[in-house]
């Protein structure tokens, strides 16, 4: 299994050669709070837990957080949507799977969404929500998160931040 230093150096790798690369969510390069007070005082606070990066496949990196409010916990997913402008949220959620990010417990109820959004720089990504389990109950195996001191670090020193 691979360490955050590899995590790190794979990031640094999307970085310097976009052209061997769809596009990595702007996500990557943020440094992450370790709290949320969300938008008004009466949403639940959101807790940054951790993140991964790597390969879907050939040249497709996919970003993640896992994250938790109000008793749930969710792996987040980004990844360009170039090529896959059409697929289904089942056909999402089992790029994620086949890539053996995370196996379902209950494959038949993934406990998942997915959607789009578009960056600043009009890059359009897949943002997929697997619910990793809400208060003692736990839907998935895997998922591997690093601690974000790590990333912030990297991401602090990075220029274009």
């Amino acid at each position: 299994m691979a360490n955050v230093k590899e995590k790190i150096e794979l990031l640094r790798t999307f970085r310097d050669h976009p052209e061997d690369y769809l596009p990595v969510t702007g996500q990557a390069w943020k440094v992450f709070p370790k709290k949320d007070e969300g938008e008004s005082p009466y949403d639940d606070p959101q807790y940054n837990i951790g993140w991964n990066t790597g390969l879907l496949d050939g040249n497709r990196p996919y970003f993640s957080e896992c994250w938790a409010t109000g008793g749930i916990t969710v792996l987040t997913y980004l990844f360009s949507a170039d090529g896959l402008e059409n697929a289904d949220e089942g056909e999402l959620v089992g790029k994620l799977t086949d890539a053996g990010l995370f196996r379902l417990r209950d494959p038949e109820n993934p406990r998942a969404s997915a959607g789009t959004y578009t960056e600043k720089n009009g890059k359009v990504f897949y943002s997929v929500n697997i619910v990793v389990g809400v208060e003692d109950e736990v839907y998935l195996d895997g998922g591997t998160v690093y601690p974000f001191g790590p990333l912030n670090e990297f991401n602090r020193g990075n220029p274009d931040h």
